[in-house]
């Protein structure tokens, strides 16, 4: 997800040595953007007067060492080398070489069967909504595409309106409802109208209905009539509970946190000294480690900038450059108008009714529009889901991938991009944070894979923490007829922005950054979920239980880790 490695493919043959390893390291740093960046560093350095040839042959690793070269190297090998790792090994040669393998885009058929229908179903969703409006895919921004964008607007902000009092309504009637089947009824009303709502943005709950119903359930179910006690019927590989734990050893209650411990001694005073000095040798490696036990909130925007592109000169043209390359963005957005565009504006409405990022509304459509006409997310994207073509009013394709970016607004994307507004009051340096954690995390959210991190896999994993850690509940609920995942999937989907307090959700994020994975989502759901166990063990409806996770004003996420994990 960095400009200066983007497009290179790395990968380790099977059974390479340390050498070997070494050697398509190398290959592939000359290839990058930054080797040629900081040959030219170090030659404009040399031909300064202050430095002879006599001396350059041993005094060469200190120069390059003094300007900050030598860190920016280190820190790029090793994300190749991270990437050389989770690639796919290649055959290794021999005399009579195999032919290649074709690579597929997922192995196995039912989640590809599973990619597809979830492809098919955005893209019916957009036609549908390309129908209802009399709106193409694609035009030219004018007047008049302006004038009827202004009365869609009005239109849907009453429709919205209108959907909030029905809901309103529903929910009323199910509290008050005094038995069982009532409730149930007036919950599956409530679960009815949220799928019709997913006609406007793409939800977690259309996004949950298709993983559920997919064929993955073991191939004996049929016979046997044992189909499990999860949602997700697929078994992709996982971490143990051994496994996280160790993983996650820097939650064991000894150690001292940020979300925890500011207010001890002279704890923040301490961890800020040290981190300027873990900022200062530049390595992100030890940058990372020291993130796993939090960050000042003074400096969370410097170090997140600093893990999220890592590669970067502290040269004063960066920033211009971003500002120019952000303006060509608008400038396209003001030129052209898409059909996405208006999913978009519908989501600044949902997350403009959350009191903490209501007045964020103008900074998040400054950034929100312009991220779905750059072109620099599409590699990513299509990891998640293949490209569409994009259609003008004649039905004319007119672009290749549509959206530019790849990107199809989702449910809860302006939340998703909101906490950044607490951090930094620069659309620019809103618009790359949110572009660079977006292409390397928060993409995984919407990829049906079985890749580690997808939500497939994360949802699979939170099932299988919860019920290890208390099959008492989840018999339960599921008693009542509501799996746990249905009650915590959109925490996943939405990496728990939205539902957590902003604080809570920088502190979440940071050890996300810090462990650069997302397997501290589903633990964290776990937490929550298993945290009201007792109570859910004395609801008698899946409406109660449902009511026990309204208000997340309470939870402090870093000690209720260090309790689930290690207490």
């Amino acid at each position: 997800m960095y400009e200066e490695i983007s497009g290179l493919d790395v990968k380790f043959p099977e059974g390479a040595t340390q050498q070997q390893k070494a050697d398509v390291l190398l290959q592939a740093l000359k290839q990058t953007t930054l080797a040629a960046k900081i040959k030219r560093e170090v030659k404009d350095e040399i031909i300064k007067s202050k430095y002879n040839n006599a001396g350059l042959g041993t005094g060469l690793p200190k120069l390059m060492e003094d300007m900050g070269c030598t860190v920016r190297l280190t820190n790029c090998i090793q994300e190749l080398r991270g990437m050389g790792e989770r690639g796919r090994a290649e055959t290794s040669s021999s005399a009579l070489p195999l032919p290649s393998v074709p690579e597929l885009e997922e192995p196995l058929d039912s989640v590809a069967g599973l990619r597809k229908g979830w492809r098919n179903h955005v893209g019916e969703q957009l036609r549908r909504y390309s129908r209802e409006h009399s709106l193409p895919f694609v035009q030219p921004r004018t007047q008049r595409t302006e004038a009827a964008r202004h009365a869609r607007d009005i239109t849907l902000t009453q429709d919205s309106r209108m959907y909030d009092a029905e809901r309103e309504e529903l929910a009323r009637a199910a509290e008050a409802a005094k038995g069982k089947d009532d409730a149930n009824a007036h919950n599956d009303a409530l679960l009815r109208m949220a799928d019709s709502k997913a006609a406007q943005i793409l939800t977690a709950s259309a996004l949950l209905k298709h993983l559920s119903d997919a064929p993955l359930k073991n191939h004996t179910s049929a016979a046997t009539r044992i189909t499990g006690w999860g949602m997700i019927g697929l078994e992709p590989n996982s971490p143990t509970l051994d496994e996280l734990c160790r993983t996650y050893s820097e939650f064991e209650p000894h150690h001292r946190h940020f979300g925890v411990d500011d207010t001890r001694d002279r704890f923040v005073e301490d961890r800020t000294r040290q981190l300027n000095a873990v900022l200062k040798r530049g390595s992100i490696q030890e940058l990372r480690g020291f993130m796993k036990c939090g960050v000042p909130m003074a400096m969370r925007r410097t170090v997140w900038k600093t893990l999220l592109n890592p590669f970067a000169a502290s040269d004063h043209t960066t920033k211009d450059k971003r500002e120019a390359y952000l303006h060509l963005l608008q400038h396209d957005v003001l030129k052209v108008e898409l059909l996405v565009d208006d999913v978009i504006r519908m989501d600044l409405r949902e997350c403009s009714n959350d009191d903490k990022y209501f007045v964020f509304d103008d900074t998040l459509e400054k950034v929100l529009l312009p991220l779905v006409h750059d072109a620099y997310c599409r590699p990513y994207m299509e990891a998640a889901m293949a490209p569409f073509a994009g259609l003008d009013s004649k039905g004319t394709d007119v672009l290749n991938a549509y959206p530019p970016s790849g990107i199809i607004p989702f449910e809860g994307l302006a939340a998703l991009c909101a906490p950044l507004c607490f951090l930094y009051t620069d659309i620019v340096d809103v618009f790359f944070t949110f572009r660079a954690m977006f292409c390397k995390y928060w993409v995984n959210l919407q990829t049906i894979s079985t890749k580690p991190e997808s939500i497939l896999t994360l949802s699979k994993l939170f099932e299988r923490v919860v019920r290890a850690y208390n099959p008492d509940v989840v018999y339960h609920c599921i008693s009542h007829n509501l799996r746990p995942l249905e009650v915590a999937f959109p925490w996943l989907f939405s990496a728990f922005s939205g539902y957590l307090e902003v604080e809570q959700v920088l502190h979440l994020w940071d050890r996300v950054l810090a462990y650069d994975s997302l397997h501290i989502l589903p633990i964290l759901a776990a937490a929550i979920f298993l945290w009201r166990g007792r109570s859910i063990l004395q609801c008698e409806s899946a409406q109660e239980i449902r009511s026990l996770f309204t208000d997340f004003s309470k939870i402090q996420v870093i000690p209720l880790l260090q309790f689930f994990l290690f207490a």
